[in-house]
C-alpha cells in the first residue's frame, strides 16, 4: 500500500517536471504594464528555476490539540525563506478551527501585510484562485498600511477592476507575482484537491527572504504531497474514549435516557459504534444526528445497532453516504439545494426559506402553514447534523446556515450530476454533443463567477426555471450580462418558464422592460441591488410569491402589486412609495405573511388603509409612519382625518392574530422620530415575540398593553418619564431587552427583586440622564450580557455589587464610557476575566469565568498575558481539590 504511494507520488513529481521544462520552452508573457507590478521577467524566470522540491518526507502526525501551537510557531517564526505548509485532513476531522484562530490573530495580522483565506471548491480553475487571492492580497495591504498616496489607492483600486477583464491565465500569475514581489504574505487555501492546481500557483508565488508562509490544507493525499511544502503534517484520528465523549455530549437532550457525560457506554454499542464511527468526529456527530430521528430510547439502541437498519457489515457501508440515503424524501432536494452556494457561505434563512417554497420543495401538509413547515424542514436537518447554524439573533433563532464543509465537497458535485442545478461557470467549455444535450436538460442555473451569455444555447436559456446568483459585483460595475439572459430567456416566443429570478447582492442588474412576461415567475430577489426603478411590466407577475427590493433605491411601485393574489413576502425599501390611488380598490393579497419596508404619510396611509385591513395573515409587519409636524396647534379637519386613518391602522394592528414580529416607527417631515401615534393595546397579540418601537410614546401608556409572550423588546427615542422596568419585569418569557438612546430620560433605574425571570441580555444606551442603577436580590438570574453605551452620567458606585455578581453574567461590554467609570467596574469585578478592548471603537469587553466554582477543576495552568490585572483574588474555600501532585512536587506557582 505504501510503495504504489510512493509510485503515484513520483509519477507526480515526474509530471510536473515535464510541465515546467514545457513552460520555460514557451517562455513566460510579460506583465502587465503598471509601475505597481513591474518586475523582470527573468528574475521571475530564475526564482523558479532556484526553488528545488523538498525531498519527500512522510507527514508527522499531529493531534488537533498540539496543531495550534506547532502552526503557529511556524508561521510566526523568524525564519526567512518561503516555506509552504502542507497538511492533510481526513473529510469529516475539521482543521479550520486552528488555522482560522491563527489566521485572525493580532499577532500574524500585524506580522503580513498581505492575507488571504481561501476555501476552495471541487471546481475551482486556475483563474478563479488567482482572481480570489488578488483581491484579498490587496485588500488586506491597503488596510494595513494604511495609504494616504492617493495615486497609489487608485493604482490599487484599478488593479482590482481590471482583473476580471483578464482572459490569460499567465497573465493573470504574472500580475499577482509582481504584486506579492518584496512583500510579506500569508496565503492559507482550505480543502483544495488538486495538485496540478497547486503547481500552477506556485509560478504566481515570489521566492523571497523575508518570512512569507503558505499554509495548503487538503483531504487529498496525493494533493498533501505537494513536492515544493517544507513541512507535512497529518491530523491523527480520535480515540476512543475522546470520541465517545463527543457522542455523548451531542445526545444529551436528544434521546430519552441517553448516558450522561462521565457515563460508560456498554460494550458491544462502544465495539459497534467505534466500527461505525473510525475515529471521525463528523461521523460521530452524523451517527447522533440519524439515532435522534428513530425516535427511540437508549435502551433501544442495540436493537437499532443490530439491525439492518445500518449496514455496517457491508464492505461498501459509509456512513456519510447513509445519512443522506436515509434522509425523508422531501428533505433530499432542500439538503442539496444548499450546496448551489459555494463552500463556506453562509446564506441567510430568511433567503433560503423562500427559495425552497418558491422551488416548489415544500410538501403542504393539512392544517399547517408552508412557513411553519419550512421551519421544521430546516430543523431537523440541523438535528441530523448535515447542517449548522452560524448566526444566532440574541433570542436564538436562526439568521444565517449552510451544509457542513466536509460535506458540501460530497453532495455539490453531486447535486450537479443528478441536474439539480449547474454552475455557469465562466471558465468552462462544453462543446460536444453530448455536453449540449445534457445543458438542455438543465432546470436551474447558479452563478458563482461572471455569466457569459453566448455560452447558452437558444433552446438551454428558454427552458430555464431557476437562476440564482452568488456572484457580487463590485460597485461601479453594471450587471447588463443579466438582462441579456433576461431576453435571451424571454426570447421570440415572448414568455419564459423562469420561476425564480435571485440577483441579490448584484451591483445594479439590467431588467428588461419586458419582465412582466414571465409569466411563472415566483421569486424575485432584488435586495441589495442599488436598483433604482422596477420594470413597469412588473404588475403583470401575477404568480409571484416573494418581492424583495430592500436595499435599493426603488421609489415608485406599480399599485398592481396588491393585486398579486399569491404573493406571501413583500419586502420595501423603507422610503416613501408613490402608489396610485387605483390602489384603494384592490382586493389585496390576502396570503401575504411578510410586509417589511412600508412607509405610509398622510396620502399613502388614506389609500392603502381599506387594503391593509384585508391582510388578515401577517406574520411580519415593520410599518414607518410619517407623523404631522408637532408644531401644528390647529385642529382640522384634515389632521382629524389623520388621526382617524392612524387609529384604524392602529386597531388592525392589533387584530393580527398571527402576527409574530412588529416593529413600528413614527418619523415627522424631517426623518426624525416623533409621537407614535397608532399604538394599541396589543395583548391580544398571543403569537408575538418581538417588538421593536421607534417614537415617542404617551407618557400614558400601559406596559400592561405589551403581549406577555414577547421574547425581545426594543424602545428607541421613547422618551419614557417613569422608570419601565417594574413593569417590564414582569415578562416572564422576555428573552432581550434592549434600551436604546434617549428610550428613558430618568436618572435612575430599579430592577425589581425575582423579575425578569428569563432575560439573558440587557443593552442601555446612550442614556444620557441614567446616573444609577438598583438591582435587587434575585432578578435578572439568567443574565449573560449586559451591555452599557454612552451612559455618560453612570456612577460605578451607583452600580450595585448584585448585577456584578450574577453567575450567569459572562461578558460586559462597556463602550464609549468613561475611563474612570471602566477602570472601576474592573477592580470591583473579583473574578478571573480577560480583557478585549477595540482601538477604533473604545470598546471593552471583560469575559469573566468564575474559576473557583468549578468543584472538579484540579490543575490551573495561567500562562503567558493570560491576566492583564493587578491584583488576583482567591475566594474563602474556593479550592476543594488539593494541590496537583506536580505543582507540589516542582514548585510551581
Amino acid at each position: 500500500m505504501e510503495s504504489s504511494r510512493n509510485v503515484s507520488r513520483l509519477k507526480s513529481k515526474i509530471e510536473g517536471f515535464k510541465k515546467e521544462i514545457q513552460e520555460w520552452e514557451k517562455g513566460i508573457r510579460s506583465s502587465v504594464a503598471a509601475p505597481l507590478l513591474q518586475g523582470s521577467r527573468g528574475m521571475h524566470q530564475q526564482e523558479q528555476q532556484t526553488q528545488q522540491p523538498d525531498a519527500y518526507s512522510a507527514p508527522r502526525t499531529i493531534s488537533k490539540k498540539e496543531a495550534y501551537g506547532t502552526l503557529k510557531k511556524q508561521i510566526t517564526s523568524d525564519s526567512k525563506p518561503l516555506q509552504i505548509i502542507s497538511i492533510f485532513v481526513e473529510i469529516g476531522i475539521e482543521n479550520a478551527p486552528q488555522v482560522e484562530t491563527i489566521y485572525k490573530s493580532r499577532v500574524v495580522t500585524q506580522m503580513f501585510p498581505c492575507r488571504a483565506w481561501l476555501v476552495v471548491d471541487t471546481d475551482w480553475s486556475l483563474r478563479q484562485l488567482i482572481l480570489d487571492i488578488l483581491q484579498q492580497v490587496i485588500t488586506s495591504f491597503k488596510r494595513k498600511v494604511k495609504l494616504k498616496d492617493k495615486d497609489l489607492i487608485e493604482t490599487l483600486d484599478g488593479l482590482l477592476e481590471g482583473n476580471e477583464k483578464l482572459k490569460d491565465d499567465e497573465i493573470l500569475i504574472e500580475r499577482l507575482h509582481g504584486f506579492l514581489k518584496d512583500k510579506k504574505y500569508l496565503i492559507v487555501i482550505k480543502d483544495i484537491k488538486s495538485l496540478h492546481l497547486l503547481e500552477k500557483l506556485r509560478m504566481a508565488l515570489p521566492v523571497e527572504d523575508n518570512g512569507s508562509r503558505v499554509v495548503i490544507t487538503t483531504p487529498d493525499e496525493e494533493t498533501a504531497s505537494f513536492a515544493y511544502a517544507k513541512s507535512r503534517y497529518r491530523y491523527e484520528h480520535l480515540d476512543m474514549k475522546e470520541g465517545l465523549k463527543i457522542f455523548i455530549e451531542k445526545m444529551q437532550g436528544l434521546v430519552e435516557g441517553s448516558p450522561a457525560p462521565g457515563d460508560l457506554i456498554e460494550g458491544f454499542l462502544e465495539g459497534r459504534i467505534a466500527k461505525i464511527c473510525r475515529g471521525n468526529p463528523l461521523r460521530f456527530e452524523l451517527l447522533v444526528g440519524f439515532l435522534s430521528t428513530r425516535k427511540v430510547i437508549y435502551i433501544d439502541w442495540r436493537s437499532v445497532l443490530r439491525k439492518n437498519v445500518l449496514p455496517i457489515k457491508s464492505p461498501s457501508f459509509d456512513l456519510l453516504a447513509f445519512c443522506y440515503d436515509a434522509l425523508p424524501f422531501h428533505l433530499k432536494p432542500c439538503f442539496l439545494y444548499l450546496g448551489l452556494s459555494r463552500k463556506g457561505y453562509e446564506i441567510p434563512v430568511r433567503r433560503l426559506f423562500r427559495l425552497w417554497l418558491a422551488e416548489g420543495f415544500v410538501k403542504p401538509i393539512q392544517g399547517e402553514i408552508l412557513e411553519d413547515t419550512v421551519e421544521a424542514y430546516l430543523k431537523e436537518l440541523v438535528q441530523r447534523n448535515m447542517v449548522e447554524i452560524t448566526k444566532r439573533r440574541s433570542d436564538e433563532s436562526p439568521i444565517k446556515c449552510r451544509m457542513i464543509e466536509s460535506l458540501h465537497d460530497i453532495y455539490r458535485p453531486r447535486a450537479v450530476e443528478i441536474g439539480l442545478f449547474h454552475l455557469h461557470q465562466k471558465s468552462e467549455k462544453e462543446s460536444n454533443e453530448a455536453a449540449e444535450h445534457h445543458r438542455l436538460q438543465v432546470r436551474r442555473v447558479v452563478e458563482c463567477t461572471n455569466i457569459k451569455p453566448s455560452t447558452t444555447s437558444k433552446a438551454f436559456n428558454q427552458n430555464l426555471q431557476s437562476y440564482v446568483s452568488f456572484n457580487n459585483r463590485r460597485e461601479d460595475v453594471f450587471a447588463d450580462d443579466v438582462g441579456i439572459i433576461l431576453e435571451a430567456i424571454i426570447g421570440t416566443r415572448g414568455f419564459g418558464l423562469l420561476k425564480v429570478l435571485d440577483l441579490e447582492g448584484v451591483d445594479r442588474p439590467r431588467l428588461p422592460e419586458n419582465l412582466g412576461n414571465l409569466y411563472f415567475l415566483r421569486y424575485l430577489g432584488l435586495r441589495s441591488t442599488f436598483l433604482n426603478a422596477l420594470p413597469s411590466s412588473l404588475g403583470a407577475l401575477l404568480h409571484l410569491e416573494t418581492l424583495d427590493i430592500k436595499h435599493t433605491q426603488i421609489s415608485t411601485v406599480p399599485s398592481s402589486i396588491w393585486n398579486m393574489q399569491h404573493l406571501r413576502h413583500l419586502c420595501l425599501n423603507g422610503a416613501p412609495l408613490y402608489i396610485s390611488a387605483k390602489s384603494m380598490k384592490h382586493t389585496a393579497p390576502c396570503q401575504l405573511q411578510t410586509l417589511q419596508g412600508l412607509f405610509e404619510d398622510e396620502k399613502i396611509a388614506r389609500k392603502i388603509c381599506s387594503t391593509l385591513k384585508r391582510m388578515t395573515k401577517l406574520r411580519t409587519l415593520d410599518l414607518t409612519c410619517e407623523s404631522p409636524s408637532e408644531t401644528t396647534t390647529i385642529t382640522t379637519p384634515t389632521t382629524r382625518s389623520h388621526s382617524s386613518t392612524y387609529e384604524e391602522i392602529g386597531s388592525w394592528i392589533a387584530s393580527l392574530s398571527c402576527l409574530q414580529s412588529l416593529k413600528l416607527r413614527s418619523k415627522n417631515k424631517m426623518g426624525q422620530p416623533s409621537k407614535l401615534n397608532i399604538i394599541k393595546d396589543f395583548s391580544g397579540l398571543e403569537s408575538l415575540s418581538q417588538l421593536y418601537l421607534l417614537g415617542h410614546l404617551p407618557k400614558s401608556l400601559d406596559f400592561s398593553k405589551i403581549p406577555c409572550g414577547v421574547k425581545v423588546l426594543t424602545l428607541s427615542v421613547s422618551q419614557l418619564e417613569e422608570d419601565p422596568m417594574p413593569t417590564l419585569s414582569q415578562l416572564s418569557n422576555l428573552i432581550v431587552l434592549r434600551l436604546l438612546a434617549a428610550s428613558y430620560k430618568g436618572e435612575e433605574m430599579c430592577f425589581p427583586a425575582n423579575g425578569f425571570p428569563a432575560l439573558r441580555v440587557l443593552k442601555l444606551w446612550k442614556l444620557e440622564n441614567l446616573k444609577k442603577l438598583t438591582v435587587k436580590e434575585g432578578t435578572m438570574q439568567k443574565l449573560q450580557t449586559l451591555e452599557i453605551r454612552c451612559c455618560e452620567q453612570l456612577i460605578d458606585k451607583e452600580v450595585p455589587d448584585t448585577l456584578l455578581k450574577i453567575k450567569e453574567l459572562c461578558n460586559l461590554i462597556l463602550t464609549n464610557m468613561p475611563k474612570e467609570f471602566v477602570n472601576a467596574m474592573k477592580r470591583r469585578k473579583k473574578k478571573h476575566y480577560k480583557i478585549e478592548v477595540d482601538p477604533y471603537t473604545k470598546n471593552v469587553t471583560l469575559h469573566m469565568v468564575t474559576l473557583y466554582q468549578l468543584s472538579s477543576l484540579i490543575v490551573i495552568r495561567l500562562l503567558a498575558t493570560s491576566y492583564v490585572g493587578e491584583e488576583m483574588h482567591c475566594p474563602e474555600n474556593s479550592v476543594p481539590c488539593p494541590p496537583s501532585s506536580e505543582a507540589m512536587r516542582t514548585g510551581k506557582k
